[in-house]
């Protein structure tokens, strides 16, 4: 729960990241993951995702002040069918992966500050993502999504056993919770995914929404003209 008093929040504002904003945004990285450590993005490495997909990077503000952030990528998402990591995906962290002619919004990071979760400002991001996907005509969203409470679980249960039981709520887990509850199914277990993260022991679940407004875009062919001599 949060707790920041809602009446004392006079705006709350989703923008579009810029350079500007990167020493505040540094901060409040620090303080969501200080479980995990050297948690944060370099300067260069935010500005390289607003060069190259300026409307995939947004905060939320509360009176001026980054609380909450969303960063994606777009990709081709054949060329990650398989088993890969956080590193592979977002090209070893310089974002070489990103493809304008992608066809898929590759969730590479969402965060809130601790004292600001559970006022719904993570639906407001995801809300964003998903408009953008329509925007953009893309075929959905995805992402690995953490389960920071599969360590508490992991001697008794395989990752794919602990999903289900979340999914049954037998089990709660804070993330994992939350991403099913905004409409995004499961789609297989990442290994490895995240280097570091020992809360989820390294695993993670690809999750994905599907835009069932995507229109798949038509190849233009150029006819061939036949030239017809008459003799």
């Amino acid at each position: 729960m949060s707790d920041i008093n809602m009446s004392k929040i006079d705006n709350l504002n989703l923008e579009f990241l810029q350079l500007k904003d990167y020493e505040e945004l540094k901060h409040a990285m620090i303080d969501s993951y200080s479980n995990l450590p050297d948690s944060y993005w370099r300067e260069e490495q935010i500005k390289t995702l607003i060069n190259k997909f300026p409307e995939g990077q947004v905060v939320l503000k509360v009176n001026e002040e980054i609380v909450a952030c969303a960063l994606s990528i777009v990709v081709k998402y054949d060329d990650f069918s398989g088993q890969y990591t956080y590193e592979q995906v977002t090209g070893n962290y310089k974002f070489t992966t990103h493809d304008d002619d992608g066809d898929v919004l590759y969730g590479i990071e969402v965060f809130i500050k601790p004292q600001y979760r559970g006022m719904r400002l993570g639906r407001r991001l995801y809300d964003y993502r998903k408009e953008l996907c329509e925007n953009l005509n893309l075929r959905g969203i995805a992402f690995g999504g953490r389960i920071p409470n599969y360590h508490n679980h992991a001697s008794e249960m395989t990752p794919k056993e602990y999903i289900e039981k979340v999914r049954n709520k037998e089990i709660t887990d804070s993330v994992l919770n939350f991403q099913l509850s905004n409409d995004f199914h499961v789609s297989r277990v990442l290994k490895n995914y995240l280097d570091g993260d020992k809360a989820s022991m390294e695993f993670a679940v690809l999750l994905e929404w599907d835009n069932i407004y995507y229109t798949k875009p038509v190849t233009e062919t150029t006819a061939l003209k036949s030239t017809v001599r008459l003799g």
